[in-house]
C-alpha cells in the first residue's frame, strides 16, 4: 500500500514573499509610493512647464493603488479560508 503524497489535513505552505508580514510590508511601502505620486500630481499641476508630464505620477498612483487593493484582497481571502 502506497502512502498518500498529499494528505488532506496538511496546511499549504506559503512562500516567504507571500507571507502576511511581506504582504503588509508591501502594502505600507506602496501606500507611501501612492502619497508620493499624489504629491507629484499636485506639483506637476501647479507648474506650467510640467503639465505634459502629470500622466506619469498619475499612472504611478493608479498602479500602486491597484497593487495595494489586489494584495489586500488576497490577504482577506486567505484569512477567510483559515
Amino acid at each position: 500500500m502506497q502512502l498518500d503524497q498529499n494528505p488532506f489535513f496538511r496546511k499549504t505552505i506559503t512562500p516567504w514573499y507571500d507571507s502576511n508580514f511581506a504582504c503588509w510590508t508591501l502594502i505600507t511601502i506602496l501606500f507611501f509610493v501612492f502619497v508620493f505620486a499624489i504629491a507629484g500630481i499636485f506639483v506637476g499641476s501647479d507648474n506650467q512647464n510640467f503639465h505634459e508630464h502629470v500622466w506619469f505620477p498619475g499612472f504611478l498612483a493608479f498602479l500602486s493603488l491597484f497593487v495595494v487593493v489586489k494584495i489586500f484582497l488576497r490577504l482577506k481571502k486567505r484569512s477567510k479560508n483559515d
